[in-house]
């Protein structure tokens, strides 16, 4: 049984706790949450798991079926318009952070960028890794942005990519003008980049190189589609790659 404190900040906790369990790809795309059976597994009534649901669910965390609540399944269109969304606020994030780089920031964004240049970019334990560090490294610009409104939309919307990215997903378009797939090395290339932008405090370059960077992805993005994953019934393990 899972526990969470008494106290005040009940209903924070678990927010946190079925969060967690989305993002961490425990609760599955299209997997339907039990109000009922979540509070008894938390030994808490049903208020403060109905509020839960009610925080995820303006988050786009869960959605309403059937009367009912799930993890949603997000369509490629879905995932898309997020991205399009972080063309332009990743792009504000990064000429802010440009203006305010700090020494440690830029050593603790070298940190992120150097767990691209080990392993072989394809074993699960790397790219959980690759995972990790990406999402660390653009935390870590919005919040170098020191804009509390970016730093929000940020988690907001690494929580959905995490969701997209436990769905099932496929290669669609196989035509010769079809974008080539991205590799670990194009995506440290581009994050190279920011960093470059960012050491030199050049904010037009920063802004620049971040917008390229979310633009390639929709690029990419464009050549999948997203299938309903595999229903056994059965909720999985919590990821590691995307609770950071």
């Amino acid at each position: 049984m899972a526990v969470v404190e008494r106290g005040p900040n009940l209903g924070e906790q678990v927010y946190a706790f079925v969060r967690d369990r989305i993002v961490g790809g425990y609760y599955r795309p299209g997997q339907f949450i039990n109000e009922s059976e979540l509070a008894s597994q938390l030994a808490v009534s049903r208020t403060p798991v109905s509020n839960a649901l009610i925080m995820l669910k303006e988050r786009g965390l869960v959605e309403g079926r059937h009367g009912r609540l799930a993890v949603p399944r997000l369509a490629i269109k879905d995932v898309r318009d997020l991205y399009r969304c972080r063309v332009a606020f990743d792009g504000l994030a990064t000429r802010l952070a440009a203006e305010r780089a700090a020494a440690r920031d830029l050593a603790a964004l070298e940190r992120d960028l150097s767990v691209w240049d080990g392993g072989d970019g394809e074993s699960v334990d790397h790219t959980q890794a690759l995972w990790v560090a990406d999402l660390g490294f653009h935390a870590r610009i919005y919040a170098m942005s020191d804009n509390h409104h970016l730093i929000r939309f940020a988690q907001i919307a690494a929580d959905l990519v995490a969701v997209y990215r436990h769905s099932t997903i496929r290669r669609l378009r196989t035509e010769s003008d079809a974008p080539a797939p991205r590799t670990a090395a194009d995506v440290a290339g581009e994050h190279r980049r920011i960093y470059d932008a960012l050491a030199a405090r050049d904010a037009d370059a920063a802004e620049h190189s971040a917008r390229a960077h979310i633009e390639n992805v929709i690029a990419h993005l464009d050549t999948l589609d997203i299938v309903d994953p595999v229903d056994d019934g059965e909720p999985r393990q919590p990821s590691t790659a995307s609770s950071s």
